[in-house]
């Protein structure tokens, strides 16, 4: 018996120690956001989804969590990935652009092991500006000497009418959800210009916008500055992602550019051609407003490619006509383009963007450079000619192992005069 409750008595604090030493040593959940961050102040635009990497939270725990709008009005407009996970880990969020005249609140709710945490993240959102903006306002838009419509790409959040002072020589034709269209009469005397004016109606009569219309003297044939053109994403170097040709909308493609290849895109005011290895091609509308037979002068902008780390592609640009006429007063180069041979006047583009180095300071302007203008003469242009540009000494894909293999090109600001 006196063994018997002594060896009771050992076990009983054999486990009385053991109960203990699992108390002391267990570890306490918890649950929280790396460095403590309460919220954010978005602007109107919001985030895109593919811009939420930007800007990751982290999670520091020990349990079980879940992530997610705190509200089903919330849900609407703020939108999270990953919304759960297990100890440490990083979710993102993103939010839809606030198109109200008046901020709102949202919040992000966490979970940890089921319950309600404390923790909150709250998102306010700036609201949106009532505005009507002309696309380049500032350049202002040009009507050839014949006559014709214009298309003038708007973006707006409110209702607005137009109005033309003076309205002698052209007229609105219409206004569509984000065009307005403009016409003018053939113009037989000086050049005259016209003031588009578009105002915000009711609470927003105060919203405007306006712009030039200009209508030259006769003689001019095309004059393109692809305002209209608009594909892309704005970035601090030419390395914009921009958008094929078969994938523009039917109002830009009704502009009536093309490419006899599948390598030209349209970006931000401007058209580009070519992409690695592959020789890119232009091809203008037909010179319509030219009467029987003439002799032209067609003037341009180019540039060449550079890279984000400043390696710049080869600069080759060859321009030929599609139907009546031929290069005048310089030598040419036969070139096949889809099947067919076309002499071609050479020119060597020598002025390129800045790379993200930033080689020629933040104010430089590659297309202000005077090296970045060209002219070639033409003759025996007729109202069924086109203008073609190619990138590179071969079309399509045939630059590979040639120069540097690549000869994208940027194209802006195509004027034709008769002479």
């Amino acid at each position: 018996m006196k063994l018997y409750l002594t060896a009771t008595l050992f076990l009983a604090g054999a486990l009385l120690t053991a109960s203990c030493s699992d108390s002391d040593n267990q570890v306490e959940g918890y649950f929280g956001l790396e460095g403590n961050p309460t919220g954010v102040t978005v602007p109107a635009a919001g985030i895109t989804k593919s811009k939420s990497k930007r800007t990751p939270l982290t999670v520091r725990s020990n349990e079980q969590w879940t992530v997610a709008p705190a509200t089903d009005d919330d849900a609407k407009w703020i939108h999270i990935f990953v919304n759960e996970g297990q100890d440490d880990g990083i979710f993102y969020y993103w939010v839809d652009a606030n198109k109200d005249f008046t901020p709102r609140t949202g919040n992000i709710l966490f979970t940890v092991n089921g319950n309600p945490a404390p923790t909150l993240f709250r998102i306010d959102q700036e609201a949106a500006v009532p505005t009507i903006t002309i696309a380049s306002a500032d350049k202002g838009y040009e009507i050839l000497p014949a006559g014709g419509q214009v298309k003038i790409p708007v973006s707006h959040n409110v209702d607005f009418t137009a109005t033309l002072n003076p309205a002698s020589w052209a007229k609105i034709d219409s206004v569509g959800s984000d065009t307005v269209y403009v016409s003018a009469t053939k113009n037989t005397d000086e050049a005259r210009k016209a003031t588009l004016t578009l105002t915000g109606t009711g609470d927003y009569a105060n919203v405007k916008s306006s712009t030039t219309l200009s209508q030259a003297a006769a003689g001019v044939v095309m004059n393109e500055h692809f305002e209209w053109m608009q594909e892309g994403i704005e970035d601090y170097y030419y390395n914009y992602p921009e958008v094929r040709f078969d994938k523009w909308t039917a109002e830009e493609s009704a502009h009536g550019w093309t490419s006899l290849g599948d390598c030209m895109y349209g970006g931000r005011g401007y058209l580009k051609m070519g992409k690695t290895n592959d020789a890119g091609d232009l091809l203008s509308p037909k010179l319509s407003a030219i009467n029987g037979t003439q002799d032209i002068t067609v003037t341009f902008k180019a540039i060449g490619y550079v890279s984000k780390g400043g390696a710049k592609d080869d600069g080759v640009l060859r321009i030929m006509l599609v139907g009546d006429g031929s290069v005048k007063g310089e030598s040419t180069t036969s070139m096949e383009v889809d099947g067919k041979t076309y002499e071609a006047a050479t020119r060597q583009i020598t002025i390129y963007p800045n790379s993200s180095l930033n080689e020629n300071g933040a104010d430089y302007d590659p297309w202000a450079q005077p090296e970045a203008t060209f002219t070639v003469h033409f003759t025996g242009v007729t109202a069924n000619t086109q203008l073609l540009f190619v990138g590179g000494t071969a079309w399509g894909t045939s630059l590979k192992g040639k120069g540097q293999g690549k000869n994208r090109l940027l194209i802006d600001d195509i004027k034709v005069v008769e002479e």
